[in-house]
């Protein structure tokens, strides 16, 4: 694929979890490393992807921006380097968010079926970075987030 997919992918996620979920294989393998995730269904990968396409700045799921970095890779695989802020934001990983400007970067690769359809991603991101925006320090993280995952987009 080329630097032209990984727009068409980032922009598919302020589309609709539809447009996103497209573009990947029948037989696929998302994982985010950060959350933990794992997902070869297509359900839930659409139940997990919603969020990105809100537009609605009212409701506190939060307009998600997102921007490519650079990318780098073939028609078999590729690194893509992306920056993520979202706006009118209220809640994130259980902390609230709401009024506070935050963002962070990030690395997806892919590996891309013959047909031009992405089999595997894997992403990571840095939440350190959200955690410093928002003024948490390692005295200050909650306890929730301490000993417990959060899920991000959950129904």
């Amino acid at each position: 694929m080329n630097y032209n997919f990984a727009v068409k992918w980032l922009k598919a996620f302020r589309t609709s979890p539809e447009a996103v979920c497209a573009l990947y294989a029948d037989e696929f393998l998302f994982e985010d490393l950060m959350l933990e995730q794992s997902i070869t269904d297509k359900l839930e990968l659409h139940r997990v992807f919603g969020p990105y396409a809100n537009q609605d700045p009212e409701n506190g799921i939060g307009i998600h921006n997102f921007k490519i970095r650079s990318y780098v890779g073939d028609e078999r695989c590729g690194l893509i380097r992306w920056e993520w802020y979202p706006e009118h934001c209220a809640v994130f990983l259980g902390l609230d968010v709401a009024g506070k400007p935050f963002g962070t970067q990030g690395h997806t690769f892919h590996v891309y079926t013959e047909d031009g359809h992405i089999a595997r991603e894997s992403s990571w991101w840095d939440a350190a970075a959200i955690l410093r925006q928002l003024g948490m320090t390692a005295d200050k993280i909650p306890a929730h987030l301490a000993t417990q995952r959060q899920a991000v987009g959950a129904a």
